[in-house]
Formats: structure tokens, sequence, C-alpha cells
């Protein structure tokens, strides 16, 4: 008997394993596949009045262009949940998201926010990995996933620990001691953030995380797994780079991985506290010049010249007097095999509140795909 309800127990596990993996693929069917956006509650698409042969005045979709995307996303997402009241300096980022994520969901609400912004807010959980303290020079150090991230902490392990760099990703933390006594002997503790594209910095994290099979299945980071780790649901798109990717885009809402928040929501909310850092940088065409003003500003009678030329090799780099197109900003080179129009403009909806609150600048290629699909929707 305890043999058959063990089995029977089994039986209803399994079962109610198989239906929620179908509502899932179900739900990522219906992304993926759907052949409007009104789901979506498309914001890249504005309407003007055209009037025809009878003078009927007819509603025409006008696409945007990519400031106008940003503008109008963010005016509809995190500019209608009240964001500088919910989320002021006083209060911490897991009290401002679960207020944005109240205030977004609320029955009453006039006006309804898309749905990848409720689930952003539901999923977005920035860890003490991102935050890397220094004990000397002095330097509270913001990481983001996919902004060089593992040679940051390289360089922590470094100037904390007097440790060649290693391959291990992990950072090393401070005991409570140590820092008690950095605390006192620091008359100011330097924050420093570097800063990338968002575009670029998805589609990073994409090819890292999700073309290669293995590495899909082995790190789990190209979620939902059950739609993008062997499903049946892409296998007939997995060789088609811009399918893929579009696919991948419409669906990454379901689960917002970490490698793919958007920055400003890194180390208690970069928005709101981006103008006291002392240096913030960017991972461009410019980096090593970057990292060149870093050691200027903060590298004085330290080793942090040393971190630096022993992560980054900058002194060679700076010789070769190119712009870094390197591991460190490759993705760059790869946008025009991976995005559509299409897949362009929803990332920028999901990103506009990078652009806007981190007063990042729109890549110049992001309209050269924008007008390519323009010309061959001429617009009335």
């Amino acid at each position: 008997m305890s043999s058959n309800k063990r089995r029977r127990d089994e039986l209803i596990i399994r079962h109610k394993l198989y239906i929620g993996v179908a509502i899932t693929l179900v739900l990522v069917t219906i992304c993926i596949f759907a052949t409007t956006y009104d789901m979506y509650a498309d914001l890249s698409l504005d309407y003007v009045s055209v009037s025809d042969d009878n003078n009927n005045i007819l509603p025409i979709p006008r696409m945007l262009n990519a400031e106008e995307i940003i503008q109008q996303s963010y005016m509809n997402t995190f500019g209608v949940l009240s964001i500088e009241k919910l989320c002021s300096i006083d209060v911490d980022s897991k009290t401002c998201y679960q207020a944005l994520l109240l205030e977004a969901t609320k029955e009453n609400r006039t006006i309804t926010v898309p749905w990848w912004l409720i689930t952003l807010l539901r999923d977005v959980h920035i860890g003490f990995w991102n935050n890397l303290t220094i004990q000397e020079p002095p330097i509270d150090f913001c990481t983001i996933e996919k902004v060089a991230t593992t040679q940051w902490r390289n360089v922590q392990r470094y100037l904390n620990e007097n440790l060649e760099p290693s391959k291990s990703p992990m950072p090393v933390n401070l005991n409570a001691t140590r820092l008690e006594e950095r605390r006192k002997q620091a008359k100011h503790i330097n924050r420093v953030v570097f800063l990338r594209d968002p575009l670029e910095k998805l589609l990073s994290g994409y090819i890292n995380k999700c073309v290669t099979p293995w590495r899909r299945r082995v790190e789990g980071h190209c979620e939902p797994n059950n739609v993008f780790n062997g499903s049946d649901l892409t296998a007939q798109i997995e060789t088609n780079r811009k399918q893929m990717f579009a696919a991948y885009v419409d669906a990454l809402p379901l689960k917002w991985n970490i490698h793919f928040v958007p920055q400003s929501l890194y180390c208690d909310g970069l928005f709101r506290l981006i103008g006291s850092y002392d240096f913030v940088g960017y991972m461009d065409n410019n980096f090593y010049n970057e990292l060149s003003d870093l050691v200027d500003k903060l590298g004085q009678d330290n080793k942090l010249p040393d971190a630096i030329e022993k992560v980054f090799h900058l002194k060679d780099n700076l010789a070769k007097g190119i712009e870094n197109v390197g591991t460190e900003t490759q993705a760059k080179s790869h946008v025009m095999e991976y995005y559509t129009a299409a897949s362009l403009r929803r990332a920028l909806e999901y990103f506009a509140i990078d652009y806007m609150m981190l007063d990042l600048t729109i890549p110049s290629w992001v309209n050269d795909i924008l007008d390519e699909e323009m010309a061959l929707f001429p617009q009335r």
C-alpha cells in the first residue's frame, strides 16, 4: 500500500510540474509568435490623423525614432509611478522597488503600465556581490554584470589581499573589523562605477549566456530555462541569429535574469545616486583612456596603477593607439548580426530608464537600423 501511495504522490507531483511548464510554454509561445504587440502595450508606435479620399479621419501608425521611443517608454513606465516620491534617498532599494511594484499593480490605477515593468520590479534583486569594497585606496566600487565585472573583482583581490589576479569571479569581502578600521582611517571613500550602453550590454549578455548550448545548460542564466534550453519552441529558429535573439528579447521579461536588469537599478538605485559618485566611467571604445583617467584621479601613492595594469594591460593597450574593440566591448561588432528593428525597439523600451536617468548616449548604429525599416515602410 505504501508503495502505491508513494507512486501516486509522485504522479501527482509530476502532473503539477507538467501543468506549470505547459502554462509557461503557452505564455512564451504567445510572446514569441504573436502577430501583434497589443499585449505588450507597444510604446514604439505613435498615431497621426490622415484624411482619406472621403474625408474620413483615419489613425495611421507612425514609427518613432530612438529618442522618442525612450522618452515615451520612460513616461509610460517609471514616469507614472512617482519614482521620486517612492524612492527618495531615505529608503533602501528593496523598499523602493516593492513600493513601485505595489503602485504598478494597484487595481484602481487609471494608467496601465506594460506587463514587463511589473515583472522587472518583481524579479530585480541586486546582491552584495555587486558592491566591491577596496581598502586602499578607499573605494566603494559598484560592479554591473557584463561591464568587466570579473576584471574588477580581480582588481579588488589584488588591492585587498595583494594576490595575483586569478580567474575566480568571486569578490574578496572585508570582514567587519577591517571595514571599521578602514572607516576610521579614510577621510573620504571614493564611489566608482563604470556604465555601458544598455543595448550592447544586452547583446553581450545574450552572446555569452545564450548562444552556446552547453553554457545555457550549465549556467542556467538564459531564462526562462524551459524555453531556451533545448525547448521545441525555439528549435526551428535557433540557427537564425536575428529570429532567436528577437525571441529572447520578447520573452526575457517572463524571468528577468541579473545579467539583463537595467543598470539604473543597481547598487541601491544608480538612477537616484549617480550624482554622488566620484568617478563615472564608460566601457566603450574609449575604455582604456577611461581607465587611465581613473588611475590619474585615484592612483596616487597606492597600488591602484599596478592593479589596473595587471588586470587590463593598460600601458600596452594605450600604446597601440586604437579604440577598444577587444574583450570588453566586442558585442558592438555583432549588433547588425543580431538586432532587428523590432527587437531594437523592444530593448529601447526596457532600458529607457538607463538612457534617461544615467544620461547615456544612443549609439549611432541604432538609428541606422531603424532608418532601414522606415525606408521599407515609408511614413504617410
